[in-house]
This record gives C-alpha cells, structure tokens and sequence, in this order.
C-alpha cells in the first residue's frame, strides 16, 4: 500500500480573526503580498494592515488581482516585483480572485493564506483552481498537493458583503452534498473518502438549519452565530470535503450534474458574468434531483429554495430550454460527470429541464 498525507487546511473564524494572522504566517518569512478583489482589499485592508502592525510580518503590496481567474492574469500578477520579492501571498477576496492567487503560488513556489471576504463558495479552503479563458468560458481545473497554509474568517467583514454572496454560497454548498454522495454511490470507499461523503451531509443539514437567518443577519450586518455557522459550511466544510474526495487530485467524487450544468451554460454570451455561480448550480441541484428520480426530495427542496429565496424553476435562472438544450452536449462531457453511476446524457438533462420549466 501507498503512504500518503491528507492536509486539511486549518482555520481561524470569528470578529477578529486577523489578530491571529502574525502567529500563523511568521514561519514562512517575514514578506507578504496582498493578491485580491478592489473591493475585497478594501474591505479587508485596515484590518490587515492593524493585525501585522509591531510584528515581524510586513505586507508590500496591495495588488489588484483582474477580472477572471485566468492563465493569463496569474502571468500578469508573476511579473510584479512585490509578488515577486515577497516570501508569502496573502489571497483576499472571493473565489476567482483566491483562484488566481493559488495559481501565482504554485508557480512560484510561494505559500499562501487565504482570507475570505464573503460567504460563496469554498476557494479559501480547497485545493483546487476553476480557471477561465479571457472571454469569461470555462478552461480548466488546476488541482493542488496542498491547499491554503491557513484560513483567517473574519465574520463582521463577511457580514458587511453584499447578501447576495452569501444566499449564492448556499445553493453552491448544498451542492457539494447532492453531488458528492451520488458520485461515490455503491463504492467501497478509503477511510479519508468515506470521511469525505459522509462529511458531505453537513453541507446541506447545517445550511438548512441556519441559512435562512443567516441571510437576514448578513442584511443587517450582524456577525451572527447562524451567519458564523452558515459562512464555515459554506468555506470550510466544503473545502474539506472536496480534499478529501479527491486526494488524488482528479474530480471523480467531488462534482456532479449541477457543476456541469453551470459550466455548459458559461458558453452561452456573457452567462458567466450576470449569473452568481451559487444561484445556478442551486437550480443545478432541482435538476440532478429529478434526473436521478428523486422527485420527491426535489419538492423538498424547493420548498427550502423559497425560504431562502433560490431558484426553483428555469425562468428564475433566466434561462430556456432551448438554451440548455443548446448546451447539453457540453454538460455530458464535463468533467464533473465522468465518474458517475450512471452516464448522463442530453435526453436525460432536457427531459428534467422541461419538468423544471414551470
């Protein structure tokens, strides 16, 4: 039997969690850049300037990440000097601009912490890039040995995000339950795979129970226990889940039929960028449900999509059926459905599509 090493990547959550940044960072060197959103830096960079103040821990840059997770703009990003001078990249902002980050340290061999300013999706956490072509379409996934060295959530900054990041990390963290639990279906599974399924479930439970207050909170700016809870289902829970399924670094266990429905309909003009990834594979989650016969969960379902506001019908993704149906040979050959009980093909996705299209 092989050895091998499964890295978790560990986290600090709460109000001032960046008060802990100079414990956890002071082992890789003493230079960091800051890689990230505008606005994201803007939110976070008083913080982060107070929490190395009087330590060893200097941050060179601010540095201005791009518009898309790219090749392209991890090249940009490689060629400036603070990047370049700096021991460590400090990743701030949401999941391209984390994305992009990891890709800028793998090239040069830079470690990195992650610090998330909203609530949507699991990038902080995980080891794995979605990298884009510069039209804004689907390339690639860049899967890693290692994730972030650490995780600093600071809740009153996630609090402070538009809501809308939030209400898209939950129908992208539920998902991570649907589809990772039919991928593994019938398999005799390793000990940290099996951890990772079964894990899964709390994707889904956790946001059941706190989702819907925890956007009320996000609306009112409170740094709430259900916000709290909520924001580590949605970049923690996940992001172990997707290392521990997929410790060989393929996708096999960690995607499904709503990732794939997202990515097939990033071809169509200018999806990508007037569609929240989250809200999508949300919907992408009705359509997996009825696909796999599920009908009555699927009702469940919606009836928890209402409370929180998510889609439960193809017209709330402004999408039709002969746009999808324009689409479905891509979604049957993603990657995300290549290890699957079953094979997914285009009459089954237009056949559940026409149900949801009510």
């Amino acid at each position: 039997m092989d050895n091998y090493t499964i890295l978790p990547v560990p986290y600090t959550v709460g109000p001032e969690a960046y008060n802990s940044v100079a414990e956890y960072t002071r082992l890789y060197g003493t230079k960091a850049v800051v890689i990230g959103g505008e606005k994201a830096m803007n939110a976070s960079r008083e913080k982060l300037l107070n929490a190395v103040e009087d330590t060893e821990i200097t941050i060179l840059d601010f540095v201005h990440f791009g518009k898309e997770c790219t090749f392209e703009a991890a090249g940009r990003l490689e060629a400036v000097e603070a990047v370049k001078e700096a021991d460590m990249i400090f990743a701030v902002g949401g999941g391209k601009a984390i994305d992009t980050a990891k890709l800028v340290s793998i090239d040069l061999k830079k470690p990195y912490f992650a610090f998330p300013t909203i609530a949507s999706n699991c990038a902080a956490a995980s080891a794995v890039s979605i990298v884009y072509k510069e039209d804004g379409s689907f390339a690639d996934f860049v899967h890693f040995l290692e994730a972030a060295k650490h995780v600093f959530i600071d809740t009153d900054i996630i609090a402070r995000a538009p809501r809308e990041y939030l209400w898209a990390g939950i129908g992208d963290t539920y998902a991570k339950y649907y589809e990772v639990s039919i991928s593994a279906r019938g398999e005799s599974l390793p000990h940290y795979m099996a951890m990772g399924v079964n894990m899964s479930r709390m994707c889904m439970e956790t946001l059941v129970e706190h989702g819907a207050q925890a956007l009320c909170d996000n609306e009112a700016g409170i740094a709430s226990y259900d916000l709290e809870q909520a924001a580590l289902a949605i970049i923690i829970t996940t992001g172990w889940v997707s290392m521990l399924v997929a410790r060989d670094h393929t996708m096999d266990y960690n995607g499904g039929v709503a990732h794939a429905f997202f990515y097939g309909l990033c071809n169509l003009p200018g999806f990508d960028e007037n569609h929240l990834h989250g809200v999508v594979v949300g919907f992408g989650v009705l359509l997996l449900l009825v696909m796999d016969g599920r009908e009555d969960e699927c009702r469940k379902l919606i009836e928890f999509n209402k409370t929180v506001g998510l889609p439960t019908c193809l017209s709330d993704i402004d999408v039709t059926v002969e746009q999808v149906a324009a689409c479905a040979h891509t979604m049957t050959e993603d990657e995300d459905v290549r290890h699957y009980p079953y094979k997914v093909t285009e009459e089954m996705i237009l056949r559940a599509v026409r149900k949801l299209d009510v």
